[in-house]
């Protein structure tokens, strides 16, 4: 038996929790911040000194070797295709070869080069709104008609998939996520195989295509990159950051937009202030970020026996850093249960912290504020009918719909 444990403090598909998981978060910052979950064979955390201090933390990482069979069982052969988009990722790996890649596809994300995005993700956000201006019944779904329209057309557009090759990667990304979760299905696991696949296959196509019209576009770049160094960056490590950047890059955005409209539209009040007072854009985006984080936990592993807040944790343990709870730490935020538009400061950590910071924070940041600001044109914005309902996930939680009158 390990102590402390979460008992029957958390309970993860419990309806309940799975609606709303913030009351369970409080009472495990309260009498249980650094439990032991024995369901996912992992230690919870939730206080966010605690979250932050593990995410800077060196000793921890995505991953131990697979070559390490003790600390981990026997890949799954069926899962093959997943692996392999997940082996050169850098969400899942360490320096030195972290360093490496992120060196090399760095120069797309840094703030100047998203800067110059500016003008095209406003002509989306803009073409999205003008429809919806345009339609006779003043009815729309925040979700499929604007929440992810946006960033999987960013995204298509910085990797350089053609138009006519787009249809598939927001089904592709729903899949492939799921296997994150831990509590997913067989047939979870199934589709997000079936995903990687092919998605996988498509990104190979497209470096082929890169090779015969290159582009200025980032496959096009890290193709070029390979063939002049392939010892800098691998073909499939092309593959497995194209398909990271699609799924982190949609994930984000969509489901900041979806819950943190929710937030806002159940605070007419404070829709009101910024419709009045746009300049409020930033601070209200970092706090759709805080208040009901997409990405609600970050899993790491001990890659060396170490010791942290009187607990032993040796080599392999598992880690789940619950952003959401952080998030909404009193030790750190005033009146957190509280949406506030006008939060200063914000110290949130849903872009993580450390090694592993999202490299796409500032475009999504640019894409959040550019939807935000854009949504705002629309001064009557209410939800429509019932409140809506939250996919029943734990790592990744998001809205199925967010009907909506204008």
């Amino acid at each position: 038996m390990r102590e402390p444990t979460t008992g029957a403090l958390f309970q993860p598909t419990d309806p309940a929790f799975l609606a709303d998981p913030y009351p369970t978060y409080a009472r495990l910052r309260d009498e249980a911040p650094i439990a032991w979950f024995e369901g996912w064979s992992a230690w919870i955390v939730t206080r966010h000194r605690d979250v932050d201090a593990l995410l800077r933390d060196r000793r921890l990482g995505r991953v131990i070797d697979p070559a390490d069979a003790s600390h981990a069982p026997p890949p799954d052969p069926a899962h093959a295709p997943f692996a392999a988009i997940q082996a050169g990722s850098l969400l899942e790996i360490e320096p030195p070869d972290h360093t490496r890649i992120k060196q090399a596809v760095h120069d797309v994300f840094t703030p100047r080069h998203v800067r110059a995005l500016r003008e095209r993700i406003d002509a989306i956000v803009r073409e999205r709104i003008d429809a919806l201006e345009a339609r006779t019944e003043r009815r729309a779904d925040l979700i499929r008609d604007v929440a992810e329209p946006l960033p999987v057309t960013v995204i298509a557009d910085l990797l350089g998939v053609p138009v006519e090759g787009r249809a598939e990667l927001v089904p592709w990304s729903k899949a492939i996520i799921g296997m994150f979760e831990p509590e997913r299905t067989p047939a979870m696991e199934a589709a997000a195989v079936r995903a990687a696949a092919e998605f996988a296959a498509a990104v190979r196509a497209l470096i082929e295509r890169s090779r015969a019209a290159p582009g200025d576009d980032l496959i096009s770049r890290m193709t070029a990159l390979h063939d002049a160094d392939p010892a800098r960056l691998s073909e499939g490590e092309i593959v497995a950051n194209a398909i990271l950047f699609l799924n982190a890059g949609h994930e984000a955005v969509v489901n900041v937009i979806g819950n943190g409209m929710l937030a806002l539209l159940r605070h007419p009040e404070q829709h009101a202030a910024l419709v009045a007072d746009p300049d409020g854009v930033p601070r209200a985006v970092e706090e759709m970020l805080r208040f009901d984080t997409p990405l609600q936990f970050f899993e790491r592993r001990v890659l060396e026996d170490m010791t942290y807040g009187g607990l032993v944790w040796p080599r392999g343990t598992k880690l789940c850093l619950y952003y959401a709870s952080a998030n909404r730490d009193p030790e750190v935020f005033d009146h957190p249960e509280r949406f506030d538009v006008a939060r200063y400061p914000n110290p949130h950590v849903s872009f993580g912290l450390g090694v592993h910071y999202c490299i796409g924070a500032p475009l999504a940041r640019l894409e959040l504020q550019s939807a935000l600001s854009a949504l705002l044109r629309l001064p009557n914005l209410r939800l429509d009918g019932a409140q809506p309902g939250y996919q029943p996930r734990n790592v990744f939680r998001y809205l199925t719909s967010l009907p909506v009158t204008y």
